[in-house]
């Protein structure tokens, strides 16, 4: 995680760079490769093979618009790429969004597990970075010259559209000239007692520039969902306001979403729909934006348990580079209807004037975790919470695939978008890690940077931790990680001044083990929320 892009760099994300075209490159201010020694998982290509299911969700390089990417991607298990489908889709597009086939590209996995892909299709082509947590998939992160973002790479299987699903969507629509964030979260049902192609009735909330047009109440929808490659999705608010969608599906668990449409753009993923949130420990994570306009980022526990009730509650939070903590907070829930839920956290940070608040969210649980967005109309926060499970600690001697979707105050000189992918293995103690990271500043790449850090216990909640860094110069990292399903996932709020951000260590499997199940959690929905006007000179006068 740079801290602070160097004046070539800073310079470069500040030009008027041409608008997205049609072919992406790689571009980097440092070199290529530093040279860092990769910890030996013993991957290669042959554990990329299958066609997998890739989304990026983050800012292009122009002017830090939304931009976002989901598809198909067939690999042949020794470094070409045979086919696929991308749709890509933001306000900074020439002729707007487009879905294509990937015609060809090549890709390549080093022993650690992180790797690069670049795909070719008609007109163009597009780099990602990776990192593989098992050869059912991995995290990713775009890797050129155009933009950064977030997201996965999933193994498809086959399956179809059954039962009913919940999602959680993030991204930005226009209002006048200017880019304000936008998300929702919401259930859907396509149940065999309702045939594919026809309308569904579910419910969604939305959350549109800190106010939510369907308040703690939330609004009806009326869904349409087809399976295809992509297939497609139309959903109806019952304010009136549509949103068309490609779907891709990764298996009948699991759907990820890119809006075709060119006035709002929002992307994100569906798990099936759970009607309940069973008693115990969740880990949770949101981002968003403060009442400065500058973003906020928040994390911890909370424990649910009997009566709807909500105790135990710990968050700590960065707001554009200043760090607290609460703690002891309680809450509750309402009871559920179709799939959904009101959650209310009672005393916690979210950035309004600067003291803890009641804030109310919308909850729909799924087999991804916990999809929340608030509904109380004091701001935007959003984000995931994923059962704790019985680990309560890190590994020994383990290897995980790391992804951090960040803003970097970029030292006065206007912020901009990092996106990090990062393989780490831990010290037979527990209490070290060493890796290597690949960093994207909103455009300006870097690869294979080795950094190491020291791990501490906290003990004031089971699997609640912090990495603090003991890399030279600017290869800096510093987080706090809330682990959960089981040990196999821990969510991370990153803890620096200059930079805030939000992400997930994914336990890997071994090279060898055959495809596994990885844990499931909506990886993708932690991409900052876009910076409304005004938000990147907040952030910038905050941190000069």
């Amino acid at each position: 995680m740079n801290p602070l892009a160097s004046t070539k760099c800073a310079a470069r994300l500040l030009m008027a760079l041409a608008v997205i075209a049609t072919t992406l490159f790689v571009a980097s201010c440092g070199s290529s490769n530093n040279g860092a020694p990769v910890n030996n998982q013993g991957y290669s290509a042959s554990n990329l093979s299958g066609t997998y299911v890739f989304s990026s969700l983050g800012s292009d390089s122009t002017n830090g618009l939304f931009l976002a990417a989901v598809g198909t991607v067939t690999a042949n298990g020794t470094g070409g790429i045979t086919g696929g489908m991308i749709d890509v889709n933001g306000f900074s597009l020439t002729g707007g969004p487009f879905s294509t086939a990937i015609t060809s590209g090549t890709y390549s996995v080093s022993s650690d597990g992180r790797g690069t892909a670049t795909i070719q299709y008609s007109g163009g082509s597009s780099t990602f970075d990776f990192v593989l947590t098992s050869t059912a998939g991995g995290l990713v992160t775009e890797f050129d010259g155009n933009g950064t973002g977030s997201g996965t790479l999933d193994l498809q299987t086959t399956g179809s559209l059954t039962g009913a699903y919940s999602f959680g969507l993030t991204g930005a629509s226009v209002s006048g000239q200017n880019e304000v964030p936008l998300a929702a979260v919401g259930t859907f049902d396509v149940s065999a007692s309702k045939p594919q192609g026809e309308p569904t009735n579910g419910l969604i909330d939305i959350n549109s520039n800190g106010t939510a047009p369907g308040g703690t109440a939330g609004l009806t929808l009326s869904a349409t969902v087809t399976a295809g490659s992509p297939g497609t999705a139309l959903l109806v608010a019952q304010n009136g306001t549509t949103y068309n969608f490609h779907v891709y599906m990764v298996d009948d668990t699991h759907l990820k979403f890119i809006e075709t449409d060119t006035a709002q753009i929002l992307a994100g993923d569906a798990f099936t729909q759970q009607t309940s949130i069973p008693n115990g420990i969740y880990a949770y994570a949101m981002d968003g934006l403060d009442n400065s306009d500058a973003p906020l980022a928040v994390a911890g526990f909370i424990t649910a348990g009997s009566s709807n009730a909500i105790s135990a509650g710990l968050e700590d939070y960065n707001d554009a580079g200043t760090t607290g903590q609460v703690s002891g907070f309680g809450g509750s829930y309402t009871s559920f209807s179709g799939g959904r839920t009101e959650l209310t956290l009672n005393g916690i940070y979210n950035g309004v004037s600067g003291t803890n608040s009641d804030v109310t969210f919308a909850a729909y649980p799924s087999s991804g975790g916990i999809e929340l967005l608030e509904i109380d109309n004091g701001g935007i926060t959003g984000g995931i919470a994923l059962p704790q499970g019985s680990a309560t600690s890190l590994g020994t001697s383990q290897g995980y695939g790391l992804n951090i979707s960040a803003i970097n105050a970029g030292n006065g000189s206007g912020s901009f978008e990092e996106d990090d992918i990062a393989e780490i293995v831990t010290s037979s103690s527990g209490s070290s890690f060493t890796g290597v990271e690949d960093i994207n500043d909103e455009g300006t790449t870097t690869f294979g940077t080795a950094f190491d850090g020291n791990l501490t216990t906290n003990s004031a909640a089971p699997g609640y931790g912090s990495a603090a860094s003991t890399s030279s110069g600017t290869n800096l990292v510093n987080f706090n990680y809330y682990l959960a399903n089981n040990g196999a996932t821990a969510l991370i709020l990153e803890t620096d001044d200059y930079q805030l951000g939000t992400g997930i260590i994914e336990q890997q499997a071994s090279a060898q083990s055959s495809a596994q199940s990885r844990p499931a959690a909506a990886h993708s929905h932690f991409s900052i929320v876009p910076l409304k006007a005004g938000a990147r000179a907040a952030w910038k006068n905050r941190n000069k």
